[in-house]
């Protein structure tokens, strides 16, 4: 496979993690019922373990380090961030809380795809 139509698959990917993500935390504020269902519950996982497969892809096929990258280790540091923070927003239980997490991890994916798309690092140099 060619490097596009993995860096393209992996974007696609990306974007479809966001929109789950957004639906299950909406549906945690709500009933919740949608995020307690199977088929999205699971459809999250895959997608974002698809995400971090085709990421690893990409950075075997354009072999990049994030030890060499700065801006790529700043984003794995903040994909990290952004799953730990998912998973402490799922687990609270006041809206106030839910809403704060929530603005946290839309930080987070902003930066994430800031970096993705400048290739240059917010904090490492």
């Amino acid at each position: 496979m060619d490097y596009l139509a993995v860096k393209h698959t992996h974007m696609v990917i990306a974007v479809l993690s966001i929109v789950l993500f957004y639906i299950r935390s909406f549906s945690r504020m709500a009933s919740g019922n949608l995020a307690k269902n199977k088929v999205v519950f699971i459809g999250s996982h895959v997608t974002d373990t698809l995400l971090l497969v085709s990421a690893g892809v990409l950075m075997f096929m354009a072999s990049i380090s994030p030890l060499q990258q700065h801006w790529l280790l700043e984003k794995i540091i903040l994909v990290v961030l952004y799953i730990a923070f998912g998973i402490i927003a799922a687990k609270q239980q006041k809206t106030v809380a839910k809403v704060f997490f929530l603005l946290l991890t839309t930080a987070i994916i902003l930066a994430i795809g800031y970096l993705a798309a400048v290739k240059t690092p917010l904090i490492l140099s």
